[in-house]
């Protein structure tokens, strides 16, 4: 009889296989994170004014190649549809700017009238720089809503030509 011996096959470290399953777990997390934010981080201005360029460029090219009237009638529903969403978005812009500038309009009409029927010295100085803080910041909300149209304009038009283009 003869005896055979098996000889003994190398095994990984169960430490080692633990990391690599670490290392990967944390990988893959990670991923799904930025996956997660980026799905739920809300559109810019000018990234929903590029989307709506967009659909009204692809509303309008369907329009120029329409060859029938039903293709042509449901082209300018979508023109129609892409305007008003335009419009909408907009609109939301310039309501936020006005809230916006009307809470600092307050602000300035109560530092000057403090300023202006106060008869402490103490409080005056307070109002007044209330007032100047207000109109320090509508100065700053004015001027950052006019250095924003150029860039939401720019991106609705780009929007409006890649949709044209793109059917």
């Amino acid at each position: 009889m003869s005896t055979t011996h098996a000889t003994p096959t190398p095994t990984r470290p169960a430490k080692r296989t633990s990391l690599l399953a670490w290392i990967a777990g944390g990988v893959v997390t990670a991923a799904l994170l930025v996956a997660l934010a980026i799905a739920v981080w809300p559109a810019s201005e000018a990234d929903k004014a590029r989307a709506d360029g967009e659909q009204l460029g692809q509303a309008v090219s369907d329009l120029y190649y329409a060859q029938s009237e039903a293709e042509v009638d449901a082209a300018l529903a979508d023109v129609d549809a892409a305007v008003n969403d335009a419009r909408d978005h907009a609109g939301d812009e310039v309501s936020e700017q006005v809230a916006e500038q009307q809470d600092a309009l307050a602000r300035a009409v109560d530092g000057f009238v403090g300023a202006t029927t106060t008869d402490d010295a103490f409080e005056a100085d307070l109002y007044e720089a209330e007032l100047d803080y207000a109109l320090a910041d509508l100065e700053s909300q004015a001027a950052g809503f006019r250095e924003q149209g150029p860039e939401v304009h720019q991106a609705y038009w780009d929007g409006f030509e890649e949709g044209f283009e793109g059917s």
